[in-house]
């Protein structure tokens, strides 16, 4: 029997045998992955932690689990800790970018508005929008197997982000360097700055020099701003991370 997985945002020093799951959670479990009483579940919490659980009862607005059990093996964390500083886009590239980057362990993303952002966001909705790319790296993460969730930081400037950043890396079709030119010590901690649809303004690469941020080119083509984090965290992880075992 396939065993569904989900995340639950609770304290797990909380759990007992036995937990009731509420809205919006019970509505997925029961209409989405439509389990019944006797499926088993696996669930992991915001700390990191893993279970196994069965279904004791369903109803309309909430689900009850039962014999709870902590996983003895569980996936690891990656090895790779990085941050995305992912210049926002249009919403399913943006939903994409955050998808993928949750699937290849990437712990943290950081939307910014940059000068060249042609998706533009009213104020008002920044915490909604952060709140809709959080829930797609939760999904993703439940798909994937991660037990660590990949963070989506609120909507910033650029300016503010790199104001508090000492060294980082910047793509950047221009770039003289390559993936293998990144210095050791951004090796595998490090933020990785990803332009929107239009990239990096002059003036943006102008700051990043200015700070002394690594500037590197993907190869001798120039790729969409979705493509852009799978692709380097792929290479990253090939050089220096995951895909290395």
């Amino acid at each position: 029997m396939r065993v569904s997985r989900i995340y639950l945002p609770i304290d797990h020093k909380e759990l007992k045998n036995t937990w009731v799951i509420e809205q919006p959670k019970a509505h997925y479990i029961r209409n989405v992955l439509r389990l019944k009483p006797g499926h088993p579940l696996q669930f992991f919490t915001a700390s990191g932690q893993q279970y196994n659980a069965v279904i004791a009862a369903v109803n309309k607005h909430e689900v009850t689990i039962k014999d709870i059990k902590a996983c003895a093996n569980i996936l690891p964390k990656s090895q790779l800790n990085i941050t995305l500083v992912q210049g926002i886009s249009s919403s399913d590239r943006m939903d994409y970018s955050v998808q993928k980057a949750a699937e290849l362990g990437c712990v943290k993303l950081q939307p910014v508005i940059t000068e060249f952002c042609s998706h533009r966001i009213a104020t008002h909705k920044y915490e909604k929008k952060q709140q809709h790319w959080q829930g797609v790296a939760i999904s993703a993460c439940e798909q994937s197997g991660r037990s660590d969730l990949m963070q989506v930081a609120a909507i910033a400037p650029l300016e503010q982000i790199i104001a508090g950043i000492k060294s980082a890396v910047y793509l950047e079709p221009t770039a003289h360097r390559l993936i293998h030119d990144i210095p050791k010590d951004l090796q595998q901690h490090c933020h990785v700055f990803i332009g929107p649809e239009g990239g990096f303004s002059p003036d943006e690469l102008t700051r990043f020099e200015q700070l002394g941020y690594c500037g590197i080119k993907m190869g001798q083509r120039v790729l969409r701003t979705e493509t852009m984090a799978p692709v380097i965290l792929s290479a990253m992880h090939t050089l220096y991370g995951d895909f290395k075992l």
